[in-house]
């Protein structure tokens, strides 16, 4: 029998909008007011994304989508709690009066922004993982789109024409959510084979 799966597009749409607009009102206004707010939208819409993603999984009996979106969300949390860490201890040596200490010092910041955007990167092949598997799922195309230019963009993010292109790849995800079909057949759904009970 076909899943409906409504509650997960809403979710899905009304995450990616919201992602979307946090990061775009971060990007324009940096007042501490402002932050503080487009995080927080970003950070709802995140979690309504992760909520469609999880449900598209479990109906659709195929935990990819969701396990890897969900890898991709421990690996930036865990990035940036390292990335702190060591920006801190690196701080504070820095401001150490022996030459060992300032050296050490600047070796740890060096180290933490090197774990930080290795983590990233892993972050965005978690997330082309799920974004390609909800397509082989859903057949939705805008999905599998997500994936290639979250892809390219994290390539070409040295040049600035990543940001563009991580930009489209938001638009996209809208798009494909606002795609996806109330109702999907699960591919791996066992048929209901014939008894020989005839009924009259």
């Amino acid at each position: 029998m076909p899943v409906d799966l409504r509650t997960e597009k809403t979710l899905g749409l009304v995450g990616s909008i919201l992602t979307l607009l946090g990061g775009l009102s971060d990007g324009a206004i940096r007042t501490g007011s402002v932050v503080v707010f487009s995080n927080l939208v970003s950070l709802i819409g995140f979690i309504f994304v992760l909520m469609a993603l999880h449900g598209i999984s479990t109906k659709l009996n195929d935990e990819r989508p969701f396990k890897y979106y969900l890898y991709s969300v421990i690996v930036v949390i865990g990035g940036l709690i390292v990335f702190a860490i060591l920006l801190v201890a690196g701080i504070i040596s820095a401001f150490a009066t022996d030459e060992a200490g300032i050296i050490g010092g600047f070796a740890s910041i060096g180290l933490g922004f090197a774990v930080l955007i290795g983590l990233i990167i892993l972050s965005v092949y978690y997330q082309i993982q799920a974004w390609r598997a909800t397509y082989e799922i859903t057949g939705v195309e805008e999905f599998n789109q997500v994936a290639t230019f979250l892809k390219w963009g994290a390539i070409t993010l040295i040049i600035l024409v990543g940001v563009l292109l991580l930009l489209i790849a938001e638009v996209f995800q809208i798009i494909a959510f606002s795609r996806l079909p109330d109702e999907i057949e699960p591919k791996d759904q066992k048929p209901e084979y014939d008894t020989g009970v005839v009924v009259y």
